[in-house]
């Protein structure tokens, strides 16, 4: 009788057990989002970009994207996310609401919100046509969404509208004509305004100075160093090397200009590029042949360049290095491997400088244009 008593309260208890568990919520289905990030022509891949999912206020994944632009965020229920794209200053934004146990997979997201950028024309440089490349365009006017700055000659821009603000929003890129007059100079003030001012420098948050542009300020290089200081982001290209040198000083921190200035005088070489990410972009995305699988051809290179001669490893990014020839102090001429491009930190802001530029063009792409692509999204993530 006592077996047959326990034997009842054993089966009760399991009953129970078994009710429970049935009565439990089934565990939540995991689900995953994914997608590309691209740069705002809504063509060309970021890699590396960082890629969030927020619900109610919490970050509850986190990704980079891949060579492709591609990213996946995993270890999703159902609910509202906020999907945020980010590289450096350029950023988008979408809101994706989870119904079902399905993975989703959302539309290409270009670069919708830019930096406050200004660009100063230089005479061997043309920055400007990469940016409006990439589709830092206007669509529906095909104006520039960054202020271009008279830089290359002396007094006002005759030809430039009266607009001190600035051209910037969302926007879908558009295929540059050959002779583009959307990219001559768009504000009222030149170069020298600029520069002797503090506050209009902390105007923008990346300032890039091409080659050519007239180099008779360098009294006010203090400003430009305080900008950079305060986070401010300054491209510069070869003979605007002079705009640096108050960053600069005497190299030991950051890198060293060869002195005699402007003595290079290779305009071409195989140089080896040092970034695996760039590499793989440039192979995956373009079809970009590299000899020995890691070295391009640079050829955009003005005779009488100037050369870096020392790069402080331990404060400076160096990008490309390649054989070069240059005249040295006494006039003989040296050929060695130097480094071409550099990025490195300042205070809270950054510089990017290269000896080699654009091909000063505005009709598409070349080779050398695509590393400066990467470049400029890569300046606004120092």
């Amino acid at each position: 009788m006592k077996i047959q008593k326990l034997t009842l309260i054993v089966l009760v208890f399991s009953f129970l057990l078994s009710c429970e568990k049935d009565n439990e919520a089934a565990p939540a289905a995991e689900i995953s989002i994914s997608g590309k990030f691209l740069a705002p022509n809504n063509a060309d891949p970021i890699v590396n970009g960082l890629i969030t999912a927020t619900k109610e206020e919490t970050v509850v994944a986190e990704t980079l994207t891949g060579t492709d632009g591609s990213f996946i965020l995993t270890n999703l229920t159902q609910g509202t996310y906020t999907i945020s794209l980010k590289k450096g200053l350029f950023s988008s934004e979408r809101t994706v609401e989870i119904t079902t146990e399905d993975d989703i997979e959302i539309p290409n997201i270009p670069i919708e919100s830019f930096p406050r950028i200004g660009v100063v024309t230089g005479s061997f440089d043309h920055i400007e046509s990469v940016l409006y490349d990439i589709g830092l365009v206007n669509p529906f006017t095909q104006e520039p969404l960054f202020d271009i700055i008279q830089g290359n000659y002396f007094g006002r821009p005759g030809n430039a509208t009266n607009n001190h603000g600035h051209n910037h929003g969302t926007t879908i890129g558009a295929f540059t004509a050959k002779t583009n007059t959307n990219l001559l100079p768009n504000v009222d003030f030149n170069f020298g305004d600029l520069v002797a001012s503090s506050s209009m420098l902390a105007e923008y948050d990346i300032i890039f100075l091409n080659c050519g542009l007239n180099e008779n300020y360098t009294e006010y290089n203090d400003n430009i160093t305080q900008y950079v200081n305060n986070g401010g982001i300054v491209y510069a290209t070869d003979w605007a090397f002079t705009y640096l040198e108050g960053i600069t000083g005497n190299g030991q921190q950051y890198i060293d200009f060869l002195d005699p200035e402007k003595s290079g005088n290779s305009t071409t070489t195989e140089a080896t590029i040092f970034d695996q990410d760039l590499i793989d972009w440039l192979q995956v995305n373009f079809g970009i042949t590299l000899n020995n699988d890691d070295t391009i051809l640079l050829d955009e290179f003005l005779p009488g360049w100037q050369v870096v001669n020392t790069a402080n490893d331990a404060t400076v990014l160096s990008w490309f290095n390649g054989p070069v020839t240059y005249r040295d102090a006494t006039g003989a001429q040296i050929t060695e491997n130097k480094d071409l491009a550099f990025t490195f930190l300042v205070g809270e802001g950054g510089v990017f400088y290269s000896s080699f530029h654009t091909e000063n063009h505005d009709d598409g792409f070349s080779t050398v244009d695509r590393l400066l692509e990467y470049l400029v999204f890569e300046l606004s993530s120092l």
